[in-house]
């Protein structure tokens, strides 16, 4: 193993509240050719998530920014795969020890690396790292980690005390129990699907949308008024990842006894524990997901949700007859991509899998309880603030269909004269056939370049829109097509076939939906406008990390989620928003690493009732606020920054 190391001023680094960054030292003098991991040994002083940022900076000065959490107080080997720095993928997969891992910025190659530096972001309180032996390495390193345990057998946090803390297996149990039984009901003046009796527009038997000439609506399959409050993730336990963990967990029961539901493994050997689901066995043995779903189904309506969320389970959305979306699977790849997740659309390739893919919505098109689907979740391509989908095509070194469709498109737009587009591009091709060649960095190369590179990346994203959507639309005329449901809108381009859509989603995780970016995104797709995800977390219970948005306490979590719910609803274009999510994550971390305080239930299905109540108040008032019947609540909480990321 090749190791250069890299000399540290330190071993403890602290940065205050408002984060900041220090240079390394010795950087431009290794060999990073050489190299394929940048390794470091890393410990938090603070018992929450701490996340440390490393930049990557080029000779222009443009940057690479890998972020990575690790567990709190725990001494965690990170290695960064330099392979990371042509930015392909946006979350780089867990290794033992390290939580999530976030790439974003600039892409580039080991050569480019002209300085590096490690820091925090903006965070809860002033921040505390150790860290040693950093070096470069052409190997992956082992991954040590102390003997000590983390969590306890009812799957909370060992190492930290709260109000509301379940002391043992005896009162979860009787709590739970207590709950079997109890009979949820909407408000009076709701209808059965949790629609607004007091308006009502033409029935067809499933949901639609209407504009009263005011504002949009969802109108229920009885034609009422609907505004959908939902919650993500409506299921019966939260997974948290084991491997190279397990020595950390108190108690891991035999994976073929009376727990073996609670263990869960996938496709890429991962493997996970969920005690929520061990804590309902406890409750109720075999028969716990029957007892979860009539326990759930009350709550919901009782808290005052209509809708069942994204990645819900089928069981329940089968079984509770309340309102749902549901997510597609599988959205159409191609073996060859053009950046990240976006396939080769023009190739027929993608046109036979989104064939495939639109047949999964037989089962569902008759259903009436069925508000919608999502074509698929925050599509990757779009993490960047700019999209080059056409610059990074012609930097493929391969054969793509969608490739030879733009020299096609270049050479029926320059009227097949190479020496106008030559000039026009600023380069000496002798013919369009050169343009399937790569071209590196083709949108510097002159202001039409890259006026013509934006066209068609917008070619290319109405393409890659249109062909899901005219495929699903075939098999399933009945239900609303809710869009992609993106992270952000990093880019205009980002619309290129939404008007294809029924509804445009996004995810917006701020203080409250911003009426004059939802109104925009309405105007600019034509369309209502849903918010798939948002939550509020608080540092008062027993995760590490509270989520993207923070506020002090479960109290201000409800005041938080009455404030982003109430503002909304007053936004004529916004028809929806739903929650994320119904469970806490895991203490030591899901799939990815994220382990946030945002469930409205935690590991052992006890509601936070202070965040209950806020939310109890927001539903009472809903549709009037919807309807300016009601001013929507100036009060907002009090927000702190966030813990993880």
């Amino acid at each position: 193993m090749l190791k250069q190391e890299i000399k540290l001023e330190q071993s403890r680094y602290e940065f205050p509240e408002t984060g900041g960054e220090v240079f390394l030292s010795n950087v431009d003098k290794l060999n990073w050719s050489e190299a394929n991991y940048l390794v470091f040994t890393i410990e938090t002083e603070n018992d929450w998530v701490v996340p440390l940022v490393t930049r990557f900076y080029n000779g222009e000065g443009e940057v690479l920014q890998i972020t990575s959490g690790t567990i709190p107080g725990t001494e965690v080997v990170v290695a960064i795969p330099l392979s990371a720095l042509d930015a392909e993928k946006v979350f780089l997969p867990r290794t033992p020890g390290k939580l999530k891992t976030l790439v974003l910025g600039t892409k580039m190659t080991k050569e480019d690396v002209f300085k590096v530096s490690i820091g925090t972001p903006k965070n809860y309180q002033p921040q505390g790292f150790i860290i040693k032996d950093m070096y470069l390495s052409t190997e992956e390193p082992a991954y040590h980690l102390p003997d000590k345990k983390l969590v306890d057998a009812l799957g909370q946090d060992h190492t930290r005390e709260w109000e509301g803390k379940t002391r043992d297996e005896e009162e979860i149990v009787n709590y739970l129990q207590s709950l079997v039984g109890k009979e949820g009901s909407y408000p009076d003046d709701w209808s059965r699907y949790g629609g607004w009796k007091e308006k009502q527009f033409g029935a067809t038997g499933f949901f639609r949308t209407e504009h009263d000439g005011e504002r949009w609506w969802l109108v229920d399959p009885e034609g009422y008024a609907f505004w959908s409050a939902g919650i993500d993730c409506v299921l019966p336990g939260v997974t948290g990842l084991l491997n190279d963990i397990e020595h950390f967990y108190e108690w891991l029961p035999d994976k073929e006894g009376p727990f073996k539901d609670m263990y869960v493994s996938d496709e890429r050997g991962l493997h996970y524990a969920d005690f929520a689901v061990a804590n309902l066995i406890r409750a109720f043995g075999e028969n716990y997901q029957h007892e979860w779903t009539k326990i759930t189904e009350q709550r919901m309506k009782d808290w005052g949700f209509n809708t069942v969320g994204n990645w819900s389970s089928l069981d329940f959305v089968q079984n509770a007859k309340t309102p749902y979306v549901w997510p597609l699977k599988d959205f159409p790849r191609t073996e060859k991509t053009i950046f990240r997740d976006f396939p080769d659309v023009y190739s027929n390739e993608y046109r036979e899998n989104a064939k495939q893919f639109a047949k999964q919505l037989e089962g569902f098109k008759d259903d009436p309880y069925l508000i919608g689907y999502f074509l698929t979740n925050e599509p990757l391509w779009a993490f960047a603030e700019e999209i080059h989908l056409a610059e990074y095509l012609l930097e493929k070194d391969e054969w793509l269909d969608s490739k030879h469709v733009f020299a096609v498109r270049m050479e029926e737009k320059y009227a097949g004269d190479i020496n106008r587009f030559n000039e026009a591009w600023n380069v000496k091709f002798s013919s369009f056939e050169d343009l399937e060649r790569p071209v590196k960095k083709a949108s510097k190369l002159s202001t039409q370049a890259s006026k013509d590179l934006d066209e068609f990346t917008r070619e290319l994203i109405y393409q890659y829109t249109k062909i899901v959507c005219d495929t699903v639309k075939e098999v399933d005329q009945n239900h609303l097509n809710l869009g992609m449901r993106y992270a952000w809108i990093s880019s205009d381009c980002i619309y290129e076939g939404s008007k294809l859509f029924d509804v445009f989603t996004l995810n917006n995780y701020s203080v409250a939906p911003s009426a004059e970016q939802i109104m925009e995104v309405s105007e600019k797709s034509g369309l209502p406008v849903l918010i798939g995800e948002f939550h509020f977390g608080a540092p008062d219970v027993g995760l590490s990390a509270t989520g993207l948005r923070a506020v002090t306490t479960q109290a201000e979590r409800g005041k938080a989620y009455r404030y982003y719910i109430e503002n909304g609803a007053a936004i004529p274009a916004l028809v929806g928003a739903h929650y994320f999510t119904l469970n806490d994550q895991a203490a030591l971390g899901r799939f990815d690493g994220e382990n946030f305080q945002i469930g409205i239930v935690d590991i052992c299905h006890k509601p936070y009732q202070d965040f209950v109540d806020g939310i109890v108040r927001t539903h009472e008032h809903l549709y009037r606020v919807a309807a300016k019947q009601l001013a929507p609540t100036t009060e907002r909480a009090k927000e702190i920054p966030r813990i993880g990321f």
